[in-house]
């Protein structure tokens, strides 16, 4: 059953420290107490099992689940459409609040004439799209009419919520090919510019000026303006990662100087200066979505109909597996010795991107997380903890996901088998979610701690990923010790 790695005698225990002591310290004389000696005869044998799930007892029973819908929550917003044949369609708009600005940093000299305009900036970082980037693009930005609330997820209907007038539009591509050779070479991201009706950043500067209260919290100001509507209006081939969302207020003002002239004198002169501030943005501390409209195709309709693993982003498909713990369970229990301990245990699965040709790659990060809880689980902003929900990054090299995390959650079923309880589908039943991990390291004196501090649905690209549920395999490492 299992492979024995390592088999060691440990006889006559006390006799053998009587040999060390005795040698390490020669001048002591004195009598060793054998009590307990024979406690700790016997012989300790390291199992090392490593199990394909290709049996019944070890099946872990996969299925691929079609998502109604997603958390759509994220610091990254997407915009755009694509189409990959064997990917499906793609539709990515979003919606937000914004957070004003306590204050507005403005020279009192600058009056609301001097406001010449007010813009919408969306960065995207450079590389931070999937598709072509020089496929052209229109952006509109609505205002909406409605607030959103906590609860809101990738399937949100804008309609009758935002006013029909545009805020502004504008056509865009992601590429700074434009703009040189150097200048691509030294910009990070790309910017796009929505000019806004500039009656709304008079309104705003005058606000500000006259110390309205809205400002004084998010939700005052939530209720004054209750958030955009972003929406690819045009174009096709591209998805854009968005980071940030701000609205910048530009004023202008004539500056006095003095110029040098022709004779080597100098003179008053007046020249035009121009500045700006952000008054608002969307952050992480306001509600904002993703509204995610992905159709799958019929490659990856059919792969799941079939009974294949298959997982899919933004939404499409997950995979749920149950974990035969309780047949490891007993494969450790099927012994008369009276002392094992389990040191290590974890979940390999291979996978595979699906093929394409147009670079969609595999989740780069997956939760393994109770199915029951799996919505708790992304609503209270938890993070794997290693005892119930954990995590793996896909290994290139070595085309698989490993969990290698699993021996507190053995442990927790091994207590309450023992214990006459019996195991059911909430204990047993994971989903495996496609998600973004954001770690931390804690620097210690002679060693570092790796903390996860987010965990969120992945929704920064495109994926299709092919997970052998068949070929998985468990890797089960245990103790046992034979009492004399």
């Amino acid at each position: 059953m299992g492979i024995k790695a390592l088999t060691k005698a440990v006889r006559n225990t006390s006799a053998l420290l009587l040999a060390v002591i005795t040698i390490l310290l020669t001048a002591c004389e004195k009598e060793i107490s054998q009590i307990g000696g024979d406690l700790t005869g016997g012989e300790v044998t390291i199992y090392s099992d490593s199990l394909l799930c290709n049996t019944p007892e070890l099946s872990l029973q996969a299925s691929s689940v079609k998502l109604q819908a997603i958390d759509g929550r994220n610091v990254t917003k997407l915009l755009g459409r694509i189409n990959v044949p064997e990917y499906g369609n793609l539709k990515c708009s979003f919606v937000s609040q914004m957070l004003s600005a306590a204050t507005m940093n403005i020279p009192d000299s600058i009056t609301e004439t001097e406001v010449d305009s007010v813009r919408l900036i969306f960065t995207v970082p450079r590389g931070n799209l999937t598709g072509d980037s020089l496929a052209p693009q229109q952006v509109k930005v609505y205002e909406l009419s409605e607030g959103l609330n906590k609860g809101i997820t990738s399937e949100y209907d804008p309609a009758g919520k935002y006013y029909s007038q545009p805020m502004g539009e504008t056509t865009f591509t992601l590429s700074n090919i434009a703009k040189g050779d150097s200048a691509m070479k030294a910009l990070s991201s790309v910017r796009i510019p929505v000019m806004l009706d500039l009656a709304f950043g008079r309104k705003i500067f005058n606000m500000y000026r006259n110390d309205d209260p809205v400002f004084q919290w998010p939700a005052t100001f939530n209720d004054f303006f209750k958030g955009i509507y972003v929406e690819p209006s045009f174009g096709n081939g591209c998805i854009a990662n968005i980071s940030k969302a701000e609205v910048f207020t530009y004023w202008h003002r004539m500056e006095q100087y003095q110029q040098l002239q022709s004779d080597g004198t100098y003179a008053p002169a007046l020249r035009l200066h121009r500045d700006s501030i952000c008054l608002m943005a969307s952050q992480p501390e306001v509600i904002s979505s993703n509204i995610i409209n992905y159709e799958t195709s019929d490659l990856i309709d059919g792969m799941a109909a079939a009974g294949k693993s298959v997982i899919t982003t933004p939404g499409g498909y997950e995979v749920k597996i149950n974990f035969p713990v309780k047949h490891l369970i007993e494969i450790y229990l099927d012994n008369d010795k009276s002392i094992s301990m389990p040191s290590a245990l974890r979940l390999i699965l291979p996978a595979e991107e699906i093929s394409n040709e147009h670079g969609l790659g595999v989740a780069p990060w997956l939760l393994m997380v109770p199915a029951a809880k799996r919505e708790e689980f992304f609503a209270n902003n938890k993070v794997p903890d290693g005892k119930s929900s954990f995590y793996a990054a896909y290994n290139n090299t070595d085309g698989c996901y490993s969990f290698t995390t699993l021996r507190e959650y053995f442990m927790d079923m091994l207590a309450k088998y023992q214990a006459g309880e019996e195991l059911t589908d909430a204990d047993t039943e994971f989903s495996l979610v496609p998600v973004t991990i954001v770690t931390e390291v804690s620097e210690q004196y002679n060693s570092s701690q790796v903390y996860v501090t987010r965990c969120q649905p992945y929704l920064t690209k495109p994926t299709m990923t092919k997970l052998d549920t068949d070929g998985a395999s468990i890797v089960f490492i245990y103790s046992r010790q034979e009492v004399e």
